[in-house]
């Protein structure tokens, strides 16, 4: 067995354990939600505030590193296809770098902090050609130092594992529209604590102006910080890809956006922004994910022999 066989078997390992260890967590915030809110709420946490803005970032920086990449290898192709791939490509990572943006100055995030910077456009326009293109630009300068062939096709692969993830969990929040912990103790009428697993009939297109509060404050289940800084699984490892100083250490990366992901979700709860269950769920969900995506990976490095 290869070294790099090994290592994602290691992964592969670890993202089991994980997976079960979610799995219990799961199953204790079925049991002990609210009580575990009520305890934890502490919705002025400057260190849990901040990791709310950043929470979602590094999932946004990955994303834009490896279109950059995809970018390049379009126009290195050898068919009349290069020039129409390279602008679609560009297109789509000047689209993900605004929607990076977006999820930065959204209500979770920087709006947390600065107040009334949700939808700026005048702020989303800097972020997007000021962060997020130069770091594209970068995974463009990288790939074409890089000779690995399969480089595409593991991006893909990683990009299709992100997508499916993220697709079920927009799915499932527009299904079960639980409503925040933070919102459900402000006694609204009708609106309350609610188990994960019950979809909450209550909730109409009217209701959020009606009580005067985002839509998505009828968004707990499952969480989206949760879901996305979990990615950090395996999209840290991913970057040794393309930087040569981090190949061999994909299992210390790995385990880093574990810690850095279960950071993120422990401050969704003190915040009141998620219970356990919506965390936990979400980590169990894209460590299952991450299993899956490993182990088609591992066959693309048996290719190489």
């Amino acid at each position: 067995m290869s070294d790099t066989s090994h290592k994602i078997n290691t992964r592969i390992v670890l993202g089991c354990i994980g997976f079960c260890i979610f799995a219990g967590l799961l199953t204790v915030g079925t049991f002990n939600d609210k009580s575990i809110s009520d305890t934890l709420y502490s919705p002025e946490n400057v260190f849990c505030r901040s990791f709310g803005v950043i929470g979602p970032m590094p999932l946004f920086f990955v994303l834009a590193l490896f279109f950059g990449a995809l970018v390049q290898r379009s126009f290195a192709m050898k068919n009349a296809a290069r020039i129409p791939v390279g602008v679609f490509l560009i297109l789509m990572t000047l689209g993900v770098s605004f929607f990076g943006a977006r999820t930065f100055t959204s209500s979770d995030c920087l709006d947390t902090v600065i107040p009334s910077v949700r939808g700026s456009i005048p702020l989303m326009i800097p972020i997007t050609l000021l962060v997020f293109v130069p770091v594209a630009f970068a995974g463009y300068r990288l790939a074409a130092k890089n000779d690995d062939e399969k480089l595409v096709r593991r991006i893909l692969m990683l990009l299709i594992a992100v997508t499916a993830a993220y697709a079920a969990q927009e799915i499932i929040k527009d299904t079960m529209h639980r409503p925040r912990y933070r919102t459900a103790i402000k006694g609204f009428e009708g609106v309350g604590f609610l188990p994960w697993y019950e979809r909450f009939t209550g909730y109409t297109k009217e209701l959020p102006d009606t009580l005067g509060v985002l839509k998505t404050e009828f968004s707990s289940f499952p969480s989206g910080h949760s879901m996305m800084s979990m990615t950090s699984f395996i999209t840290f490892p991913a970057l040794a890809w393309l930087i040569p100083a981090l190949r061999g250490k994909e299992v210390l990366l790995s385990v880093c956006g574990a810690v850095y992901s279960v950071t993120v979700m422990f401050t969704r709860v003190v915040m009141g922004a998620h219970y356990l269950s919506d965390t936990a769920f979400s980590g169990a969900v894209m460590l299952l994910v991450s299993v899956i995506y490993m182990i088609l990976l591992k066959k693309t490095y048996k290719e190489d022999k």
